[in-house]
Order: C-alpha cells, then sequence, then structure tokens
C-alpha cells in the first residue's frame, strides 16, 4: 500500500490557526475487501443526541467540557496484515542493504485506512464499558453514561477523536483522570467550538447557545459570496419550482452549496430545513432556476449568520415551542 504526508492548519473558534498539522496517510483506497479489511463503521453521536443532552445540560446547570484524543487511529490493534512502502523522507537501517523496495508492515491503525475508524472506536469502547464502568446508550452508540456523586448523571460523548463531558465538575474531573489513564488525553476545558459549532455557556442564567458564524463565513467565502447582498427570506415568497428549464454546466457546484447549508441546518439552523428540501428534490438534474434559488438561499444564510439554537429554562413569559 502506498501513503502521503498531510498537512493542515487547525483553526479554532474565531478562525485563527491554532497550530500546524503533518499527518502520515494510507491510502486505503487501494484496499480490498475480505483481503485486507472487513468491517469499516464506527458510530459517531448524532446531532439530535447532541442537542438533547445540551439542553438538559443548559436546564441542570451541568458543566460542558471537552477534549481529545492524540493520534487516535494509532491506538487501535490491527487483526488483518498490512504492509505499506516506506513514507518520504523516512530513512531506516534496512536501506542501507541492497533491497530493491523494503516496505514495513503496520501493526496498529493509520489514518486512511478503511477500518481504522472501527478499531479506535472498538478500543475506546473497550475501556469505557470495561475499565471506567461506563454504559453506553441504546439510542446512540456513541453516547456513553454513568452515575456519579450525589447521584447525578454524566455523560460521554464521541465524535472520532474528539468528545465532550456533560456532568457535574467533580465526575467530569474524575472521568477525565481515569481517561488520561489510558489513552494520550488533550483536555480543552469548558467546551467552546464542536464540530464547527460555537458552544456558548452562561451559567447563571442557565443559557447555551450554539452558532455557527465561522462556518457560515467560511462557505461564503468558498463560494465567492461574502459581500453579497443579503434577503431576508430562504426562498421566494410563492415560488414554483419546475423541471422544464435550461440544465446548468456544473451540477456539481449547485449539490456543494446546498450539501455545505444542508450541514448548518442540521447543526443549528431548523429555519433552513424546508427551503433545503425544496431544492434538494433536484439534485440530480438542477436547472438554473434551481441555482438561483440555492445562491438566495446563501445570501438568507448570510445576513442570519448570527442566528443559531438557544438551549435554556423557560420563564413565565415564554411559550414552549413543539
Amino acid at each position: 500500500m502506498r501513503c502521503k504526508w498531510v498537512f493542515k492548519e487547525k483553526r479554532g473558534a474565531e478562525g485563527k490557526i491554532e497550530r500546524y498539522k503533518a499527518r502520515l496517510v494510507a491510502k486505503g483506497f487501494t484496499q480490498q475487501y475480505g483481503i485486507d479489511y472487513l468491517e469499516t463503521y464506527a458510530p459517531v453521536v448524532k446531532l439530535a443526541s447532541l442537542r438533547i443532552l445540551l439542553a438538559i445540560a443548559a436546564f441542570y446547570n451541568f458543566e460542558i467540557h471537552q477534549g481529545e484524543i492524540k493520534t487516535a487511529y494509532l491506538l487501535g490493534q490491527l487483526e488483518e496484515e498490512i504492509y505499506m512502502e516506506i513514507p518520504e523522507g523516512v530513512s531506516l537501517p534496512t536501506m542501507k542493504l541492497k533491497i530493491e523496495k523494503p516496505v514495513s508492515r503496520l501493526w496498529r491503525g493509520l489514518y486512511g485506512l478503511k477500518q481504522s475508524g472501527r478499531i479506535w472506536n472498538k478500543a475506546w469502547d473497550d475501556f469505557l464499558m470495561g475499565k471506567c464502568h461506563f454504559k453506553r446508550s441504546v439510542e446512540d452508540y456513541a453516547v456513553y453514561y454513568r452515575i456519579g456523586q450525589g447521584n447525578s448523571p454524566l455523560w460521554v460523548l464521541i465524535w472520532v477523536d474528539d468528545m465532550l463531558w456533560i456532568g457535574k465538575p467533580y465526575d467530569i474531573n474524575e472521568a477525565k483522570r481515569e481517561l488520561a489513564r489510558g489513552f494520550p488525553l488533550k483536555d480543552l476545558a469548558p467546551a467552546h467550538f464542536f464540530l464547527g459549532m460555537k458552544i456558548i455557556r452562561k451559567a447563571q442564567e442557565r443559557k447555551i447557545t450554539l452558532c455557527q458564524d465561522q462556518y457560515i463565513e467560511s462557505v461564503l467565502e468558498r463560494f465567492g459570496l461574502l459581500d453579497c447582498y443579503t434577503v431576508s427570506t430562504p426562498i421566494e415568497p410563492g415560488i414554483q419550482l419546475i423541471s422544464q428549464q435550461p440544465t446548468i454546466k456544473d451540477s456539481t457546484l449547485y449539490r456543494s452549496m446546498l450539501g455545505s447549508v444542508m450541514y448548518l441546518m442540521l447543526c443549528t439552523r431548523p429555519d433552513l430545513a424546508y427551503a433545503v428540501g425544496a431544492l434538494r428534490k433536484f439534485s440530480s438534474n438542477p436547472r438554473q432556476q434551481h441555482m438561483n434559488a440555492v445562491k438566495r438561499l446563501l445570501r438568507y444564510v448570510s445576513k442570519t449568520r448570527a442566528q443559531g439554537l438557544h438551549f435554556g429554562p423557560f420563564t413565565p413569559d415564554s411559550t414552549p415551542v413543539a
């Protein structure tokens, strides 16, 4: 199997570069099912589960902490026999010998391998349930929980190598100490930025806000709409989307725009659901009318980039929304 180096910039909630990363990635697209990989599925937390638990955290004033496992995929043990070429820039003693093409055997997972996510999740699952005595939710396999001090619950939410702890401070700190004994843990303290979402917690008011203004700015910049004229509605009132119009040259651009807005809708912007649902029907063969409509949707997103989801206790003047 071949490999390559991937260089990335790690950005924070404000879009500023926090650190630079160099990662060795295997070219897993050359793997063959049944020969060098079998199972590949690894669960991540559902966005619905995340919102529910954040609402509970706001109501009961639980703390929310964030952590990251360093080089998580390298911690899983491979069961298959896989060989990879020597990475560029790495010299080995065997190269002094007259070996035409030296290779290395992989004993642990590597980014890019098809099964890396699964073997890392298995290592994580065995540690949490075996040594830390957590239970796994039957509704979401990436949510773990246990009862802590004072009979209060503690949750752990997993997204590959990122995680959130939700619970009382003592229980969170105890869980961190346990986890640090098994994995190289990077403690990010109170959560501020998770999956492209800003988490703003006001403990005294028991309120939590989720917004994606930085993600929206990056999407608008990618599609050249940073300085666009804004509109007040996501879709033109009374519009009838039809298919009897000239087709567009680049349907990939349409799907890319719509997919970017769809992720925003799933995370923090349910107000976009109707427009996304209407435009999604034409993803396979979009016309010029549909392209104009998705651009209008992005112009609406530009105007409302500061909006998000708010969680908190109801006040006497507030009306619950189903």
